[in-house]
């Protein structure tokens, strides 16, 4: 079986590092990418934000400290998962997200290729 998605995309903020109830690190991160098309000369854009939740320790102690700027180009690999949540209205929603967590999955900065947090590990 393979789940599997690879991006290139730009960072949208900073990403959001928080800590689980065991005191595991996670960091989130909003990516986007985009499509176009033409039509009679003009150009139309369409964005696509992608949520990335990134649990490999050695990639959220290098955002922690390094960081990477609002519209950092990036590129993501990781597995596609999808979640669910009642929101306050008692309302079932559902979402999507990349998840970077096992061995071959990786963010790495395009802008910074020196900046490698695989090779942290």
């Amino acid at each position: 079986m393979l789940n599997q998605v690879q991006l290139i995309g730009f960072t949208g903020a900073d990403a959001e590092i928080r800590s689980t109830q065991g005191g595991k690190k996670v960091a989130t991160l909003r990516v986007c990418t985009s499509r176009y098309t033409k039509k009679n000369g003009e150009r139309k854009d369409y964005p696509t934000w992608h949520q990335v939740e990134i649990w490999n320790q050695a990639t959220v102690n290098w955002l922690a400290s390094k960081g990477l700027a609002k519209g950092s180009k990036v590129f993501v690999q990781g597995e596609i998962r999808h979640d669910r949540y009642t929101d306050n209205d008692g309302v079932e929603r559902f979402f999507s997200k990349v998840v970077i967590a096992m061995p071959g999955h990786e963010l790495k900065s395009l802008d910074r290729p020196e900046h490698n947090p695989a090779d942290e590990d």
